[in-house]
């Protein structure tokens, strides 16, 4: 296993603020938490609805105050009504994921960074911490039933992987080495299980560079924003 130098190699990682030069820094903003729950419910379960504001913001264990300003922009943009009684409607799914995907800076969230001497696939079957989180490449194709887009050499991680390849798994690919980006993980991503929301995993690759990542975010572009753009009855053709 290879660690490269620009970030220091970490130990478990939790969901608490860690400090950096004296300033403390957060994962994924609550606003952006706020948008994935909206749109991974709307894109991923069918889910559009909420009865208000004060509703949603229980759901997510956060402030009514801090709920509504979450909701401003995609409200400005038209992809979400907020009713005057308080009801929350999420309109178009599908420019809520552009809106969140051109805010999400994952380079942020990454608090190490390693090669590891096997085929990505490898990789994120040896990992070993069950608290760990699969972002990225890996959830993508965890959600869809296998890779029919393209191969990939980075996998991304929210938690301490606890990766071990010794003798776990026997590599297709031999000769092969993989990039492993350990993102930090916000309290409210354990809700979604062992992978990131596919609409997560979408977002996180649209910010990483590379023409692997741009393949499955133009890959997806279809399923998750065309074919969720509009809720039916609610828009004009």
């Amino acid at each position: 296993m290879r660690t490269v130098s620009w970030l220091p190699r970490v130990g478990v990682i939790s969901t608490d603020s860690w400090k950096t030069g004296g300033r403390v820094r957060v994962m994924l903003s609550k606003t952006q938490q706020v948008w994935r729950h909206l749109v991974a419910g709307a894109v991923e379960q069918d889910r559009r609805r909420w009865d208000s504001i004060v509703a949603l913001a229980d759901e997510l264990g956060m402030g009514v105050s801090t709920t509504h300003r979450a909701l401003g922009h995609p409200v400005e943009i038209g992809a979400v009504h907020v009713r005057p009684a308080g009801g929350v409607r999420v309109i178009d799914p599908g420019r809520l994921l552009i809106l969140w995907a051109g805010h999400r800076r994952l380079s942020r969230d990454v608090v190490d960074r390693f090669e590891v001497d096997a085929s990505a696939p490898v990789v994120e079957r040896s990992i070993t911490n069950p608290a760990a989180i699969l972002g990225g490449f890996g959830a993508v194709v965890a959600h869809m039933g296998g890779n029919r887009v393209a191969d990939y050499e980075t996998v991304v991680v929210y938690g301490d992987p606890g990766v071990d390849v010794t003798g776990r798994v026997e590599d297709p690919e031999p000769g092969r080495v993989t990039e492993v980006l350990v993102a930090r993980p916000d309290p409210l991503l354990a809700r979604y299980g062992r992978v990131t929301p596919l609409t997560q995993a979408w977002v996180d690759l649209f910010s990483l560079p590379g023409w692997q990542a741009a393949r499955f975010v133009h890959n997806l572009l279809p399923t998750l924003v065309t074919d969720a753009a509009t809720e039916p009855r609610v828009l004009s053709a």
